[in-house]
């Protein structure tokens, strides 16, 4: 996302110039961090921690209006915290940032009649085609918010329709925006066919070896998730004589659930936006709970909430530690980067192989990679001569392989990099040579015309041959 957020830096397009899947939206935070602190892997976490915490804030503020300010200060540092143990490998994707816009959209919709009017509800609309924009289904979310005008009391039928005009208006102004900027850049046809026909295509038939059954038994399985059902539930019965708060609620939840059914890979991401609801009615439960007399009922929703809150904090602490340590004592980065490890991938190993390419290429010397590994590319600032910033286009069977094959050796022919990447692959089981042995056009490319220099890990760095002449190119 880095790398395609790049485009936008540099006068280019996502979609035409760099090929990734999701929405567009969701690389601007990336080129964002890029244009203040440079090709770095820390200033994105800036902008994740801001987001985070204003999100944390208007759960407390909505938990507040509904309960007690003490359930919702602690609902606010459960929710910081449960996306924070998610790790940095998976609060990597955009998920977390949809979580986000919909809090901010419904939340302060909580009940609707204190919030109601046309500049909030367009606000509100607004961030849910900000979510749009990141994956189309989220635009669902706008259900939540249509409910909570339905059910507003005291409202005539002439105000709901001026609401809920408001509500469209805000939601399609983002998604105007961004179709007319990408038609006005000529690049609308190829956001389309990237970002909506692939998927669908192609994306759509990678199997991840989990059903829907096996997803969502491995969701409810997890530890905080069990605790917190069961709050989730009394909470719902709770509010059962508050609709304008029950529906809506329960409507957002059922939005999250189902687009993670929708997308069908079940991966850990895509359940992130899942938590703020949940979380909001097990808060509600708790409160339910804890309000019975008696010690009993208090003693077991404390200690609920103290395993619950041990449970999401105990990750990024740890992470904070180790942090510290590497850093602040033993003063040794590149231990530091190597800790974070995810089945083959090592970041030391990225970072290194970047530091590596960078002192050995001048700025507009190309690399390409083969395998996921973006990453190192994007540290070395170095310009890539295809729009694929990663294999899997070029890997996955579907109607697009073999136009996008022909287009990258086209690209590569013509602008040869001045390095080959070649690293993980994480969607198949396949060596680097087996995918490569895939795509013979694409080995052969490699074996005739480059060497193996370094390796770094399981990231493989080839650089051109000698005998070939140079060829630098603009990015």
């Amino acid at each position: 996302m880095a790398s395609v957020g790049n485009s936008y830096i540099h006068g280019k397009l996502p979609y035409v110039d760099s090929w990734d899947m999701k929405g567009p939206l969701s690389y601007l935070p990336y080129a964002l961090a890029h244009v203040l602190f440079g090709p770095t892997r820390w200033g994105i976490r800036i902008f994740d921690v801001l987001v985070a915490a204003l999100t944390s804030f208007t759960f407390y503020r909505g938990i507040r209006r509904l309960t007690a300010w003490r359930i919702g200060a602690w609902a606010a540092f459960a929710l910081y915290y449960w996306i924070a143990a998610a790790g940095w490998f998976f609060t990597a994707a955009p998920d977390p940032w949809i979580g986000s816009l919909c809090v901010m959209a419904i939340v302060p919709l909580l009940p609707p009649n204190e919030a109601l009017c046309r500049r909030r509800l367009a606000l509100s609309g607004l961030l849910v085609g900000c979510a749009g924009l990141i994956k189309p289904p989220y635009l669902l979310a706008g259900i939540a918010l249509l409910l909570s005008i339905m059910l507003a009391q005291g409202l005539t039928r002439w105000q709901r329709a001026g609401l809920a005009l408001a509500l469209a208006v805000g939601a399609a102004a983002p998604l105007m925006l961004a179709c007319e900027y990408f038609a006005w850049r000529g690049g609308l046809s190829q956001a389309i066919e990237v970002h909506i026909l692939y998927p669908f295509s192609t994306y759509a038939a990678l199997s991840t070896g989990t059903n829907a059954l096996q997803g969502f038994a491995a969701f409810f399985a997890r530890p905080t998730v069990a605790l917190l059902v069961p709050f989730a539930a009394l909470g719902v019965w709770a509010l059962r004589r508050q609709p304008q708060v029950l529906w809506p609620v329960l409507s957002w939840l059922a939005v999250m659930v189902f687009v993670v059914a929708l997308q069908g890979k079940y991966f850990f991401q895509h359940w992130l936006p899942v938590y703020a609801p949940l979380l909001l009615l097990g808060a509600l439960g708790a409160h339910r709970l804890a309000s019975v007399k008696g010690d009993a009922p208090l003693i077991v929703t404390s200690g609920a909430a103290l395993i619950f809150t041990a449970q999401v904090c105990a990750p990024p602490f740890y992470d904070a530690a180790k942090s510290m340590y590497y850093l602040g004592v033993k003063h040794a980065p590149d231990s530091y980067y190597a800790s974070f490890q995810f089945q083959n991938y090592n970041a030391e190993d990225e970072r290194a192989a970047a530091r590596y390419i960078k002192a050995h290429t001048n700025s507009n010397d190309g690399v390409f990679v083969w395998g996921n590994d973006a990453t190192v590319r994007y540290l070395a600032d170095r310009p890539n001569p295809s729009r694929f910033t990663f294999e899997m286009p070029l890997s996955l069977q579907g109607p697009y392989r073999k136009r996008y094959r022909a287009e990258a050796m086209g690209e590569l022919r013509a602008r040869p990099p001045t390095y080959f990447v070649a690293g993980v692959n994480w969607w198949a089981g396949d060596t680097k040579a087996q995918s490569l042995a895939k795509f013979p056009e694409m080995a052969a490319f490699l074996k005739y015309g480059y060497s193996r220099e370094q390796s770094f890990g399981v990231v493989d760095l080839y650089r051109r041959n000698g005998s070939a002449k140079p060829h630098a190119f603009e990015r």
